[in-house]
Parts: structure tokens; C-alpha cells; sequence
């Protein structure tokens, strides 16, 4: 359950992340904006399953 809370954490980080760096480009290129919105949206979820894996296993499962 722990994992998956943090998983939502990491994402919610990410996807405000994603939003800013597409605004940046949204000057430059709507089109491209676009494309790097939807790469780094994709692609947060990717990361934060492998930092949310990792923050668990050194953080919580360690303790027991």
C-alpha cells in the first residue's frame, strides 16, 4: 500500500514537472509542446514505479 502512495507522490511531482517544461516550449512550438507533454508524461510514469520501488525497499521494508 506504502508503495503505491508514494508511486502517486513521485507522479504528481513529475506531471507538474511535465506541464512546466511543455509551457516553456509552448512558445517555440504548440506541435512540439505537445510531443514533449505527452514523452515526459509517459515517461514519469516509468520513473516514478522505479523511484517508488526503490524508496520503499531502502525506507520501509529495511525496518522490519
Amino acid at each position: 500500500m506504502i508503495v503505491i502512495l508514494i508511486f502517486i507522490g513521485f507522479v504528481l511531482v513529475g506531471d507538474v514537472a511535465a506541464v512546466l517544461v511543455a509551457s516553456l516550449v509552448e512558445p517555440i512550438s504548440k506541435f512540439a509542446s505537445l510531443l514533449v507533454f505527452l514523452a515526459l508524461f509517459i515517461g514519469v510514469f516509468w520513473v516514478a514505479w522505479l523511484l517508488a520501488v526503490q524508496v520503499t525497499e531502502r525506507h520501509f521494508l529495511k525496518q522490519r
